[in-house]
């Protein structure tokens, strides 16, 4: 099959840590140049799970694409593009360079040093030393400014929606953007089909609420700098059809039984005391932070309230393992000395996994010294909420969420 150089860079979800610019060595004992170091690192990131972490086309999300991820290994494939090719599709994605849609494009989140660091590493890893990368002089090293498409306030978003959140046309519109237009079917999944690398959006409209998702999708950036999403430079109009046609995806809902807990409101003050109780019986602030308070181990909530819906909620304080947000799996390790290791996945390169355990202590396991380890479909966090928080707990912990909420 034609590889297509269009796949060529795929996020994945770890930390903006960035690694030294100096000259190191490969496996091979080759010397990667300063500026393809940098690339080394932005690969990890968001290329190595499509293309593997050799540029193998070999990473897990591989199999989940309709076409094969090009292999940037291959030194005869490589020397034949152009540094301006691997350039522009970075910068524009595939659809900007009349290629695969599935390419995101890179050009409203990354500087042009770091696109360029990313043409330098696809040399390196082709073992392309004809064509050695130097950096253009006056390369902007800056990011683009995160507010260089303007998009609705939320709460003009939000009278437009309630105007034209049903409207069938919008919902078709939205769907074509999300599965043959945009980059987004790459690595979200519906319904069993498209990516793993960020979150399963097929009950995206009883996850997320309508403004989140406008939110989110117009730039990822404004809300969570280091999110592993990349600004896909969506105007205004487009974030309205994809957020109208995800909003529309609802699903089954929560069990029946548990509609009793959404009746009436509870007490946000007492929630709040329940939230960070040491000694209480949820205990959440021990996993959960809330405006820089509280532990690290979940997903921080500092504006839940605006981000998801409150039967979601609901839904995750009594069974958390229904779903488990993306990037915060529990993984299982069996080292070789037979020493069972479990925690949340932080970072994974081709030699060692970085976990955070449940305690919150950071773990850096060589690959060595792994056995086998394997992602486990269970939550980290506690499952039997259902039976130690009473009704008027979980009503009082929902009505302090509602209030963690993030301003136009």
């Amino acid at each position: 099959m034609l590889r297509v150089l269009a796949n060529l860079l795929i996020i994945l979800p770890l930390t903006w840590t960035w690694a030294a610019a100096t000259v190191v060595a490969s496996p091979e004992n080759e010397m990667i140049s300063p500026l393809a170091s940098q690339g080394r690192v932005l690969f990890q990131h968001y290329c190595a799970a499509c293309h593997g972490v050799s540029g193998d086309g070999d990473g897990y999300n591989a199999e989940q694409l309709d076409k094969e991820p090009a292999e940037l290994s291959d030194l005869k494939f490589i020397s034949k593009k152009k540094d301006s090719q691997i350039y522009r599709v970075i910068n524009f994605g595939g659809q900007g360079v009349k290629k695969s849609h599935l390419m995101p494009v890179f050009g409203h989140t990354l500087s042009e040093e770091e696109i360029w660091s990313l043409v330098a590493y696809v040399r390196y890893l082709a073992g392309d030393k004809d064509h050695p990368v130097t950096l253009p002089d006056n390369t902007p090293k800056t990011r683009p400014a995160r507010a260089s498409i303007p998009h609705d306030p939320l709460n003009v978003f939000s009278d437009w929606y309630s105007k034209n959140g049903r409207d069938a046309s919008l919902i078709d519109q939205g769907e074509k953007l999300f599965r043959k237009k945009k980059s987004c079917f790459a690595c979200h999944q519906l319904e069993d089909e498209g990516g793993l690398l960020g979150p399963d959006l097929s009950r995206a409209g009883f996850s997320y609420t309508p403004e989140w998702i406008f939110t989110w999708i117009g730039n990822p950036q404004s809300v969570k700098p280091e999110s592993k999403m990349p600004n896909l430079g969506l105007d205004n109009e487009e974030c309205q059809a994809i957020t109208v046609f995800l909003a529309s995806l609802s699903g089954e809902g929560i069990e029946k039984k548990w509609g009793a807990y959404l009746i009436s409101p509870g007490n946000p003050v007492r929630g709040k005391k329940l939230f960070f109780d040491e000694e209480g019986k949820a205990n959440c602030g021990k996993c959960h932070t809330v405006s820089g308070q509280g532990g690290k181990v979940g997903p921080q909530l500092s504006f839940v309230g605006t981000s998801r819906t409150p039967a979601f909620l609901l839904e995750s304080i009594l069974n958390p393992k229904a779903v488990i947000t993306s990037g915060y799996s529990s993984v299982l390790i069996l080292t070789k000395k037979g020493k069972f290791i479990t925690g949340v996945k932080r970072n994974e390169d081709d030699s060692s996994i970085d976990l955070m355990d449940k305690e919150g202590n950071a773990l850096h396991i060589s690959k060595d010294d792994i056995k086998k380890y394997k992602t486990q479909k269970i939550s980290i966090m506690p499952g039997n909420f259902k039976d130690i928080l009473t009704q008027d707990d979980v009503r009082h912990l929902l009505a302090y969420l509602a209030t963690l909420k993030i301003s136009n």
